[in-house]
């Protein structure tokens, strides 16, 4: 059981390797977490112009931004 232990603790601390890996880039990729959102101003797939004051509803709006860099 402790052979078990401490493999699972070895291959954990070498997972952790690929997690931290290039971290400048990383921290540099995308909005920064709690950053204010950009300004949306684009044409929706009928051709009407929207906003982020139109998209946003009396629920209130969910804007996700993903910032893997590695797909």
């Amino acid at each position: 059981m402790k052979i078990r232990g401490a493999l699972v603790a070895i291959v954990l601390a070498a997972m952790t390797q690929f997690a931290a890996a290039d971290s400048e880039y990383v921290a540099a990729w995308g909005p920064a977490v709690g950053a204010n959102v950009p300004m949306l101003d684009a044409l929706d797939q009928e051709g009407n112009r929207q906003t982020l004051e139109s998209l946003s509803g009396s629920g209130g709006l969910i804007l996700v931004f993903n910032r893997s860099v590695d797909w």
